[in-house]
């Protein structure tokens, strides 16, 4: 259960500036979890991948995260706040995960600032399904994204601008349809001031995304694209740009999810990815399988193909208690080969 504290406006931002007697009073609520995770994984074609298989057959690690969200709603019915994430792990560097300003009202939402951007918001996958274990939404991270599967993605996986500075506005919910768009002038984050280009100048994405309910069905379906400049060393930069979209139906616990994403970066490549998911859920128990299938047609290089199965069982212990086992296999031509992962792990959170 998440911690909830009321506070004036004022106690909460008294330290830098003078509350408005007209403002409101606000919530502010806390919240936090940490995982702990043991992973094996084993990689084909050890001689061109850099590590390998897992330290000694066998990693452990942690993930852990402490959030703050302050909100209040000011006279003129404006709901206002901001939303942050401090990464809690002894060697991350990245101390702050999202951090952003939210204004929200009859107009739709605004974000300001590092957070997810309207085309990640908007899509719909194979990942959409509630995937906890193995390639999908794992505890740490994707792991198609490692050095030994660099280029194979799910459906979700197109260059979005990640948490970079941006703004980002969300319509209004009409009759179930909602539509988003953002914008990021460059790659950095925080409080970075960019002196030139960047690896992502320029990007913009968004979407449009349908959610609702028929008898016992629920459908979920989602259309975006995105586009920006890449930087070339000693060239001009290159357009990239990404199309896709996927849909979700619910029914008696189960969900079912297809994605596809096509996307193409100027003199370089062009990619195709589709995924699948498939999730059920029964009191404390919840199982899920999924697949995805990459193809990268490369201008300068040998093509590539990426394929992965995994399946994974997830328990909730008791309330803010749950643990999981799953694994992924894989096969990926041009790069690793063959491809194995096994995980378990215990999540804490409140």
């Amino acid at each position: 259960m998440k911690k909830v504290l009321l506070a004036s406006s004022a106690l909460v931002a008294g330290a830098a500036f003078s509350a408005p007697a007209m403002a409101a009073d606000g919530e502010l609520v806390w919240s936090a979890f940490t995982q702990f995770h043991v992973s094996s994984t084993g990689v084909d074609g050890d001689s061109t991948v850099s590590g390998g298989d897992t330290n000694n057959g066998i990693d452990f690690n942690t993930n852990s995260e402490i959030a703050l969200t302050y909100t209040a709603t000011a006279d003129n019915g404006l709901t206002y706040g901001l939303h942050i994430q401090l990464e809690a792990d002894q060697s991350n560097t990245n101390d702050v995960d999202e951090n952003h300003i939210f204004l929200e009202g009859d107009f739709g939402k605004v974000l300001l600032g590092d957070q997810d951007s309207a085309g990640d918001a908007l899509m719909v996958s194979g990942s959409s399904v509630g995937f906890q274990f193995g390639m999908y939404g794992n505890y740490t991270g994707s792991i198609l994204g490692g050095d030994y599967t660099s280029g194979a993605n799910t459906a979700a996986d197109f260059a979005d601008a990640g948490d970079d500075t941006k703004i980002t506005y969300f319509t209004p919910n009409f009759n179930g349809f909602k539509a988003g768009i953002s914008y990021a002038p460059d790659a950095d984050e925080g409080n970075s001031a960019s002196t030139g280009n960047t690896s992502r100048d320029n990007h913009i994405d968004g979407g449009i995304n349908y959610s609702g309910n028929f008898n016992d069905f629920s459908i979920d379906a989602g259309l975006v694209g995105g586009t920006h400049e890449t930087q070339q060393a000693g060239a001009d930069d290159q357009t990239y740009y990404a199309v896709g979209g996927g849909l979700m139906v619910g029914y008696a616990g189960f969900s079912a999810a297809v994605g596809l994403m096509h996307e193409d970066q100027e003199d370089s490549y062009d990619q195709n990815t589709v995924d699948l998911g498939l999730s059920y859920g029964t009191g404390p128990w919840s199982f899920a399988v999924g697949a995805a299938w990459s193809e990268r047609d490369n201008d300068n290089a040998s093509d590539t193909e990426f394929t992965a199965y995994s399946a994974g069982l997830g328990y909730q212990v008791a309330p803010g208690l749950k643990t999981w086992v799953g694994g992924t296999v894989g096969d990926y031509e041009d790069a690793a080969e063959d491809f194995t992962n096994i995980q378990a792990g215990v999540a804490v959170s409140f």
